[in-house]
C-alpha cells in the first residue's frame, strides 16, 4: 500500500507541477495581451481625443441655435395652428352664406317660375282664347262677305268659270 500512496503522490505532483505550467502559460499570454489592449487604447484615445474635443465644440456652439429652432418651430406651429383655425372659420361661413345663398336662389326661382305659369294661363285665358274668338269671327265675316261677293258677281255678268274657281286660282 505504501507504493501505491507513493505512486498516487507523485501523480498528484506531476498534475500540479503540469496545471501550474498551464496557468502559468495563461498568465503570460493574458499579460501579453493585456500590454496589446494598453497600446491599443492609447492609441485610440491619442486618436479620438481631438475628434471628441471637436465635436463638443460644435455641440456646444450648436446649443443655442437648437433652441432658437425650437422655440422658433413652437411659435410657427402655434402660428400655423391659429391661421389654420381661423381659415377653418372662414371657410365654413363662406359655405354657409354660399348654402343661404343657394336656398334663396332655389326659392327665386321657383318663384319666378311660378309666376311665369301664371302669366301664361292668364295670357291663354285673356288674351289668346278671346284673340282666337275673334279669329274665328273675322273668318266667318270673311267667308260671309265672300259669299255675298260671290253672289253680286253671278248678277252681273256671268263668267266662264265658277266664282269660287276664281277664288282658288287667286290664291294659288
Amino acid at each position: 500500500m505504501t507504493t501505491v500512496v507513493a505512486i498516487f503522490v507523485i501523480v498528484a505532483a506531476v498534475a500540479i507541477v503540469v496545471q501550474m505550467g498551464i496557468l502559468l502559460a495563461l498568465y503570460m499570454a493574458m499579460r501579453q495581451t493585456a500590454n496589446r489592449m494598453e497600446g491599443i487604447a492609447g492609441r485610440l484615445e491619442q486618436q479620438t481625443t481631438p475628434l471628441l474635443s471637436t465635436a463638443n465644440a460644435i455641440l456646444e456652439d450648436a446649443k443655442p441655435k437648437i433652441a432658437e429652432i425650437t422655440t422658433n418651430l413652437a411659435e410657427s406651429t402655434a402660428t400655423v395652428r391659429a391661421h389654420v383655425a381661423h381659415v377653418t372659420e372662414a371657410s365654413g361661413e363662406i359655405v354657409e352664406r354660399a348654402r343661404h345663398h343657394a336656398m334663396r336662389m332655389d326659392e327665386f326661382v321657383g318663384s319666378t317660375m311660378g309666376k311665369i305659369e301664371t302669366a301664361s294661363e292668364i295670357l291663354e285665358t285673356k288674351v289668346l282664347s278671346p284673340v282666337r274668338r275673334v279669329q274665328g269671327i273675322m273668318a266667318a265675316v270673311s267667308a260671309g262677305l265672300n259669299i255675298l261677293k260671290a253672289a253680286k258677281g253671278n248678277r252681273k255678268a256671268p263668267r266662264h268659270g265658277h266664282p269660287m274657281e276664281e277664288d282658288e286660282e287667286m290664291f294659288i
